[in-house]
């Protein structure tokens, strides 16, 4: 299902540009599709696909599915093992723990510049617009839309902060934040709840120009949602 959220899409990387000079159409189709099954979780961590399944699925040619996923493979998500398929990768505690750190610290640094220009108020009614949207999302059961948004939430203070190399990191983040987010969210109903209850300090602390107390909330929050990924 296509989101409506303001966040990055697949497709950002450093590391397959040469696959993208030459992808076609149907390999294109590969990419995103498969992408698409790893990020809501549809495949799992460890499960085994074959280059003709997906050929079969998607109503094409074996070609443009080792395209896409070579491609796969070069961003992390899968690793190839010739005659056999691809391996859908785990994400464990290690890249978990990485993806916390680095959100961390670009985004703290965000909301300093933010606080630093007097854009506090500005931010805060941007968050609070997704906050509301997420709301939605939640009411309608969508989990998908909810942890785009979730993305989104973060995005914004990023984006807002105006330095392109930062908005660049953390856009290359954002799949796998998704994915974490995907999965902390269906691991627990709850966690939806608490999602939302969090984005709400985080607004109110962006608001009050509190960058420091926003950092600390920030690293108990998304330590405390990812706790499963952690462990």
């Amino acid at each position: 299902m296509a989101s409506t959220a303001d966040h990055p899409q697949g497709g950002r990387t450093t590391s397959g540009s040469s696959a993208r000079k030459v992808a076609s159409p149907a390999s294109d189709l590969v990419y995103h599709e498969v992408k698409a099954r790893i990020l809501d979780h549809r495949l799992e961590g460890g499960t085994l696909i074959s280059e003709g399944d997906i050929a079969a699925e998607l109503q094409v040619s074996r070609t443009p599915v080792r395209e896409g996923f070579v491609r796969l493979q070069a961003e992390g998500w899968m690793t190839l093992y010739p005659k056999r398929g691809a391996l859908i990768r785990q994400a464990g505690p290690e890249e978990a723990r990485e993806v916390i750190e680095a959100r961390i610290v670009v985004e703290s640094h965000a909301v300093d510049a933010i606080v630093s220009a007097g854009e506090s108020a500005e931010a805060a009614a941007e968050l609070r617009d997704v906050i509301a949207r997420q709301r939605i999302a939640l009411a309608d059961g969508d989990t998908e839309e909810f942890a785009a948004l979730d993305t989104a939430f973060h995005h914004r203070l990023v984006s807002r902060a105006g330095n392109s190399l930062f908005v660049d990191f953390f856009d290359n983040l954002g799949d796998r934040q998704r994915r974490m987010s995907t999965r902390a969210i269906w691991n627990s109903s709850g966690n939806a709840e608490a999602v939302l209850a969090h984005h709400e300090e985080l607004a109110d602390l962006v608001e009050a120009g509190e960058a420091e107390a926003f950092r600390d909330h920030l690293a108990a929050h998304l330590r405390e949602i990812h706790r499963r990924f952690l462990a």
